[in-house]
C-alpha cells in the first residue's frame, strides 16, 4: 500500500487548484480552436502515458524479459478483445467502461492524500457522481455521443434522476465510511467545489480532459513513479516517461489507426475518442487497483 507525503500531499493539492483555475480561465479568453488543441493535447500526453507504464506495473519485481514480453503480448489481446466488444455490443460495452471508469476515478481521487484503500463501495459511488454530474451540465452533447455509438436515445430525465441516485448513495456511503475518509475531507471539499465550476462551466470535453488530467492522470503519474522509482524528482520522472514512451507511441499510433478503421462510421470527435479510451480503461483499472493494494 503507497504511503503518503503530508508535503507532498500539500504540493499537490496546490498543483491541482492552480491548473484548475488556469484553465477556467482559458476557457473565458480562448477561442475554441485554441482550446481544443491545449486540451487535446494534455489528453494526448498525459492522459494516455498515465496508462503507459502499465505493463511495468505488471511485472515490478519480475526480472526475466520473458516476462515482459508475455504481458506486454496478454496485455495488447485484451485491448483488442475490448476494442472488438466495443462495436459489437455498443451500448453495453459503453455501460460496462463507465462503471469500471466510476471505481478507478473514485479510487484515485480519495487516494490521493490518503493511503485508505477499503472503501471500494464509496469509490464507485464517488465516480458515479462525477460522472453524473458532468453529464448533467452537458445533456444534450452525451445524448449525441450515445446516439452516435449506440442507436440509443436517452431522455433529458435520466440525467436529473442519475445525479439524484448517485448523490444519495454517495452521502449514504460517506457516512458508512467516515472514520476512512475523515482526514482528507477538507481537501476533497475544496476539490469537489472546482470540480462542480468545472463541469457547469466548460463543454463535455474540456470539462472532462480537466478532472482527467489534473485530477487523475497526473495524480496518478506521481503514485506510479514512486512505486516504480522511489520518491518523484528529476530523475525517478526521467525514468517514468522514459519507460512510457515507447508504449506511449505504440497507444498513439493505435489511435491514428483507429482512426483510418472506423472514420467511415464515427466522425474523429468525441465519438472516437471515447470508444478509444474504453479500450485501454478496462485493464488499466485492474492493474492501478492491484497496485495501490501492493506495499512498497
Amino acid at each position: 500500500m503507497l504511503k503518503k507525503s503530508q508535503i507532498s500531499d500539500n504540493k499537490l493539492f496546490t498543483f491541482i487548484i492552480i491548473s484548475t483555475i488556469f484553465s477556467i480561465i482559458l476557457n473565458v479568453f480562448l477561442p475554441d480552436t485554441y482550446l481544443m488543441f491545449f486540451f487535446s493535447a494534455l489528453v494526448l500526453f498525459f492522459g494516455i502515458i498515465h496508462g503507459a507504464n502499465d505493463i511495468h506495473l505488471i511485472i515490478k519485481d519480475k526480472q526475466q524479459n520473458k516476462s515482459i514480453k508475455s504481458n506486454t503480448i496478454l496485455y495488447l489481446i485484451s485491448v483488442i478483445l475490448i476494442t472488438t466488444c466495443f462495436f459489437s455490443f455498443p451500448l453495453a460495452s459503453l455501460i460496462f467502461f463507465l462503471l469500471f471508469s466510476c471505481y478507478h476515478f473514485g479510487e484515485q481521487q480519495w487516494t490521493i492524500f490518503d493511503n485508505n484503500t477499503n472503501s471500494a463501495l464509496f469509490f464507485f459511488n464517488f465516480g458515479l457522481i462525477v460522472f453524473s454530474t458532468l453529464f448533467f451540465f452537458n445533456k444534450d452533447e452525451v445524448i449525441d455521443i450515445v446516439l452516435l455509438i449506440s442507436d440509443f436515445s436517452l431522455s433529458f430525465l435520466f440525467f436529473d434522476w442519475l445525479l439524484i441516485i448517485s448523490s444519495i448513495l454517495t452521502i449514504t456511503t460517506l457516512i458508512l465510511n467516515f472514520n476512512n475518509l475523515k482526514n482528507q475531507l477538507n481537501y476533497q471539499f475544496f476539490l469537489c467545489l472546482l470540480i462542480l465550476i468545472v463541469f457547469s462551466q466548460l463543454s463535455l470535453f474540456y470539462a472532462f480532459s480537466v478532472y482527467f488530467v489534473f485530477f487523475h492522470s497526473i495524480p496518478s503519474i506521481l503514485e506510479q513513479t514512486k512505486y516504480l522509482y522511489g520518491n518523484p524528482n528529476i530523475n525517478t520522472f526521467k525514468k517514468y516517461f522514459i519507460s512510457a514512451l515507447p508504449y506511449w507511441v505504440f497507444a498513439i499510433l493505435g489511435l491514428f489507426l483507429f482512426y483510418l478503421f472506423f472514420s467511415e462510421k464515427l466522425e474523429f470527435s468525441l465519438e472516437i475518442f471515447f470508444s478509444f479510451l474504453a479500450a485501454i480503461t478496462f485493464p488499466h483499472v485492474i492493474v492501478i487497483y492491484k497496485m495501490k493494494k501492493t506495499p512498497i
